[in-house]
């Protein structure tokens, strides 16, 4: 499965945790998250890694907002904003390109 199909899952995952889902698809969910962002991350070309990349910090910084270890109590409705926004960051950079 290449990281193109693994965005979209997770995109349709962030949008479906905006309806009222049992606690357990929220962490299956952040669990999800983490490994995709993971996979990203490991995307990133060296080259890139190196200099002042807002796509790294972006990624890093949804890594530790979604990691399910430290929870962070922000609340339904800011949940849903970060999931609302997450999901179009990933949506409008669908298609950049990757190198392995």
């Amino acid at each position: 499965m290449n990281l193109k199909n693994l965005k979209i899952i997770l995109i349709c995952g962030l949008i479906l945790a905006l309806l009222p889902l049992p606690y357990g698809y929220f962490t299956v969910l952040r669990v999800f998250s983490c490994v995709v962002f993971i996979l990203l991350i490991l995307n990133i070309p060296k080259s890139k890694r190196k200099r002042n990349n807002k796509e790294l910090i972006i990624y890093l910084i949804l890594l530790l907002l979604f990691q399910p270890i430290l929870k962070l109590p922000l609340g339904r409705t800011i949940w849903n904003i970060v999931d609302v926004f997450t999901a179009i960051w990933l949506l409008l950079n669908l298609n950049s390109k990757k190198k392995k």
